[in-house]
Order: structure tokens, then sequence, then C-alpha cells
């Protein structure tokens, strides 16, 4: 049995740590697979489909990343895939997340902008953290940990799932001067941040870390161009940012290229040996995809 790694970032750390944590087991770097057969588990971000159907003996695939909606799990083996939720990245976004929110509560958009000018304004406009209301849509594990982290700093904060809700879509969209966007992608969630929806959130700011396509494109760049005072996106329908796109030169938007939760190979490396290990033992890790889970 050998446990094929492709983690081209950090990838010494992956392997120290993956040897270091299953002493037993044979670890394998890609590209170099040796015998095909041998190798029963992968631990990939986006391996070559074509490849894993070379290995006749595989069980199953581990993901490096939280999301999967950048591979074809049609066109996978039937096997288990199995997503790496690591709570340091669910922390890092929610980092990410309350600087921004920092940001706009302390008006460094807009002293930017009067820097721009040579323009001093004295009095800057008195926001305290009570007095700005961080909504996260997408209330999950991540989004829980977002909330946390903007209540831990004062900041009131409402939570918005559908199945988890005490008003309408569009009020809370108008209750909140920031909202944190961690819709995953789904039949039920392309497009679902639209026009009626931005025109809600009115003069306030929108930060995708959820997945692009969730948030309507035209309708962005309608409330950019209108009330809407900024866009902070971290991820897009098409990544990467085709640079023909108009996102990148509009001033209300800042663009980050999908760097929100990062897989740090210290720790993430061992939610991967504890999911492995779940597989050696012949049980399906909690974060296995749906639909996914075959014989072990």
């Amino acid at each position: 049995m050998a446990v094929l790694v492709n983690a081209s970032d950090q990838h010494d750390i992956w392997m120290r740590q993956l040897q270091n944590a299953l002493p037993d087991e044979e670890f394998r770097a890609w590209p170099d697979v040796g015998t095909p057969a041998d190798i029963q588990y992968v631990l990939a971000w986006n391996h070559p489909i074509d490849q894993l159907h070379l290995y006749e003996n595989l069980k199953a695939v581990l993901l490096t990343g939280a999301g999967f909606d950048h591979i074809d799990l049609d066109a996978y083996p039937p096997v288990p895939v199995v997503r790496l939720v690591d709570p340091a990245m669910s922390m890092d976004i929610a980092l990410y997340v309350l600087s921004w929110v920092i940001h706009f509560q302390r008006d460094f958009d807009r002293i930017r902008v009067d820097q721009a000018k040579r323009r001093w304004r004295e009095p800057m406009s008195m926001v305290f953290p009570e007095d700005m209301t961080v909504g996260v849509f997408g209330r999950g594990a991540i989004g829980n940990v977002v909330l946390k982290l903007c209540q831990s700093h004062r900041f009131n904060t409402l939570g918005w799932s559908r199945s988890s809700h005490d008003r309408s879509l569009i009020q809370f969209m108008a209750d909140c001067d920031v909202v944190v966007n961690l819709v995953p992608k789904s039949a039920h969630t392309v497009g679902i941040i639209g026009q009626a929806e931005l025109t809600a959130l009115d003069d306030g700011v929108i930060i995708n870390v959820g997945r692009g396509v969730t948030i309507d494109g035209a309708a962005l760049l309608g409330a950019l161009n209108g009330r809407l005072r900024a866009a902070v996106l971290d991820v897009f329908e098409t990544e990467p940012l085709p640079p023909d796109s108009p996102l990148w030169d509009h001033p209300r938007v800042t663009v980050t290229p999908h760097v929100a939760g990062r897989t740090d190979g210290r720790r993430s490396s061992l939610v991967v040996a504890d999911s492995l290990k779940k597989l050696l033992a012949g049980t399906l890790p909690a974060s296995t995809i749906p639909g996914t889970a075959g014989l072990v």
C-alpha cells in the first residue's frame, strides 16, 4: 500500500509531517508513482483524472482544500473523496474577513481617496465596532468562526442560512453594513445574490470568500456603479480572473487571488493524517463528500 502525495505547495512539509504521523505507511511524491497498482490513496488538490483511473487499487482521494467544485466528481473513480476541513483554515478566513471589516469601519478606503487628492479631512466619521453590523450569509462551520471573531471585536453580527434564519434574505441584506458571502456553489446558489439583494445592501460592503458564481456579476457591477460602497472579492466565476475583467480597474473593488483561506501544511497535514488513519481502519471521515462514499 502506498499514499501518493501531490501537494505542490509546501510539498516537503507535507511529506515529512505525514511520514512522522504514519511511520508504517509508504508515501510517494508525485510524479514518482512507481508501480500504479501500489497506490491506494491519493492526496492532491486537482490530480489528473486519467491518472486516477490507472490506480486499480485506489481506495480514496483526499483533497488538500475544503472546496471541491473545481473537480468533476462524476469522472472520478467510485471511491470516497475526503475534503480538508481544517480549523486553522477557518480562522485564516475569519482573520481575512476581520481585517477588511476593520478597514471599512475605520474609513481607510475613504482616507485612501483623500490621500490621492491631497485632502486632509477633519474630523473623520466616528464609526466604532458597536455601530457596524456584519452579516454572514452561509452560516456553516466557517461562518460561525467568522461571526465569533467579529463578535469578540465588538461588532454587531447577523447570520443567515437556508436552514437557520429569522428574517427574509432581503431584510438580512438591508440590516447589514457588511455582508460576508460564504455560500457554497450548488444548483440553488448560483446568482443567489442578485440585483434585489445588492439593492437592499444599499451603500454597504460585500465580501465574497464563498464562490464567485453565487453573486450575479452584472448585478454587482450595476450596484458598484450605484450606491454600493465596495466589494472585496477573493473568488470568481473564472479563475484566474481574466485580464479583461472590469473588476480589475473598478475603483470600488479589491481583488485578491483566492487567498482568504490558506492551507498551512504544518497543521493541515495532521488533519489529513487523521483522515488517513480512519480510512486505514475502515471508517469514513466526517468530511467525506456525500455521494462519493464507496467501499474503503
